[in-house]
């Protein structure tokens, strides 16, 4: 029981710290949390000329593909931004972003909300996720759930 009781522990302390409630924020004020805050914020995807991508490999296999975009206050790209990175799927999964094509344009933007909703260009959406540092741009999000307001 012994060995058990501190493993039982740990287990419970993560779960209350993953499960905690986002702290809603605006698009300016999601740098401002300390990292590892779980945020909730609304705004607009942003489609840079250049989008960087992120892989997750295990065994050499790739895991996961993310794609680091802005949500941006306005739907004209313009206003306060926030580095978001959001983790494709080709299936419609929840949470998940459309993979974009080498040659992207702006109508190739879906997004599928936690309830599956596909949510296209210029919608506003609501983000939660995990604020992480970043060198370049002072923090980014980790997009673990997207919403309608």
């Amino acid at each position: 029981m012994k060995i058990l009781l501190p493993t039982t522990c740990i287990f419970y302390a993560l779960l209350a710290i993953g499960c905690s409630k986002p702290v809603a924020v605006e698009v300016k004020d999601v740098c401002s949390q300390p990292p590892g805050t779980n945020v909730a914020f609304q705004g607009y995807i942003s489609l840079p000329q250049r989008i960087e991508m992120i892989q997750l490999t295990r065994n050499g296999a790739t895991q996961a593909v993310g794609l680091e975009l802005f949500v941006m206050t306005k739907p004209d790209a313009t206003g306060d931004a926030v580095r978001s990175i959001f983790w494709t799927s080709d299936k419609g999964e929840p949470n998940k972003i459309k993979p974009l094509p080498p040659s992207y344009s702006w109508n190739d933007l879906m997004v599928y909300t936690s309830e599956g909703q596909q949510v296209g260009p210029g919608n506003v959406i609501r983000v939660t996720g995990e604020v992480k540092p970043d060198a370049q741009f002072h923090c980014a999000v980790n997009v673990s759930k997207i919403d309608t307001p």
